[in-house]
């Protein structure tokens, strides 16, 4: 079943984010029963903030975290996730600039399980918390609350 979402992500994503992943292919994929993590090297590197936004506003994701690394605070760790209620596929993309403010690389998780994407969503975000300075990030009960009116 995993295969099927990726298949739709493959055909979805890049008619979505034509700026960002274009005709390209994932770098690398590492594929589970439950997800798959494709590896993305942009053609170009962009600004943190126009990735940012391209997802928000294209992708409509809702942004789990963005932070500034407790000992670079010129490098930016976020990530952004579709909404399990919106119906759409289930996958999360995860972003680090450079020390520049540039993004080079995309790291996407696409889930096939609501139980193994909201397990993924606050372990990235538990994982984050103690080694970034949080700009904006959800809590715990902010991520329960995209699963926890599904049935």
């Amino acid at each position: 079943m995993i295969k099927e979402e990726i298949t739709k992500f493959m055909a979805l994503a890049p008619l979505m984010l034509p700026k960002l992943l274009g005709d390209s292919s994932p770098e690398e994929t590492d594929i589970t029963d439950e997800y798959a993590i494709l590896y993305y090297t942009l053609e170009e590197p962009f600004p943190i903030g126009f990735v940012m936004e391209l997802l928000e506003d294209d992708m409509e994701l809702a942004l789990l975290y963005h932070g500034t690394d407790k000992n670079n605070s010129k490098v930016h760790h976020c990530c952004f996730f579709t909404s399990p209620k919106s119906g759409r596929n289930m996958f999360k993309f995860n972003l680090v600039s450079d020390n520049r403010g540039m993004v080079s690389d995309l790291t996407i998780s696409i889930y096939d399980s609501l139980d193994t994407m909201e397990s993924e969503l606050e372990s990235d975000l538990a994982a984050h918390t103690d080694k970034f300075d949080f700009i904006q990030a959800m809590q715990n009960w902010d991520v329960l609350s995209h699963f926890c009116t599904l049935g």
